[in-house]
């Protein structure tokens, strides 16, 4: 078989008939952009340079199996939060749901620890929102759970605190800019629902 130690340039040909390298466990010593076909699983990987990611999907059944875990906070305050799960098998977050019981806005994070101990990396780059309507947040910028990773949701605020003013107006506007929840930690009165729904590696 013959083997190259350079890159190899098709000038944009098609590459017909190919076949991922079909493996029973990870390949060692991976670089970023590398992909495998994992036979047990019937799922293809890309190594991202930290982890190996699902790659498309499959009829193999790898990433069909959902998930999900629920958890509730009553009256939050940003100075309480919920262990909402420790993993026992990769997971891809998929989404979260969330309400509220009464007519306010929670604002609230679900970061990705190692230990139940230290804070870690939320899920997504702002805080999410829960209201009496119920409100589905979709662009999860994280996605990708560890066996064994905890996930702990905590509140960031509540619709009575008082944010960062908009331009051009006074102070103590609730709401601030948009991106960013109201400043505080006052007591919002009522339950708040989540929901995280993920599927199987």
């Amino acid at each position: 078989m013959p083997t190259f130690k350079t890159n190899l340039e098709i000038q944009q040909n098609q590459l017909l008939n190919a076949v991922l390298h079909k493996l029973r466990d990870l390949p060692p010593n991976p670089v970023a952009g590398q992909i495998y076909y994992n036979e047990g699983k019937g799922l293809a990987y890309l190594y991202d340079g930290q982890y190996w990611i699902p790659w498309g999907n499959s009829s193999g059944g790898g990433s069909g199996e959902v998930r999900q875990f629920v958890t509730t906070i009553l009256n939050p305050t940003i100075r309480s939060g919920a262990i909402i799960v420790r993993l026992y098998e990769d997971l891809v977050a998929v989404r979260v749901d969330a309400q509220f019981s009464a007519v306010n806005t929670v604002y609230f994070n679900i970061d990705i620890r190692g230990n139940v101990i230290h804070s870690g990396a939320n899920i997504t780059d702002r805080p999410m929102m829960a209201t009496y309507e119920s409100n589905e947040y979709t662009t999860i910028d994280r996605p990708f759970l560890k066996k064994d990773d905890w996930l702990y949701l905590s509140i960031a605020s509540g619709s009575g605190d008082t944010g960062t003013p908009i331009e051009g107006e006074t102070s103590g506007i609730t709401g601030g800019t948009g991106t960013e929840p109201p400043a505080g930690d006052g007591e919002v009165i009522g339950v708040l629902t989540v929901i995280l729904t993920g599927t199987v590696y």
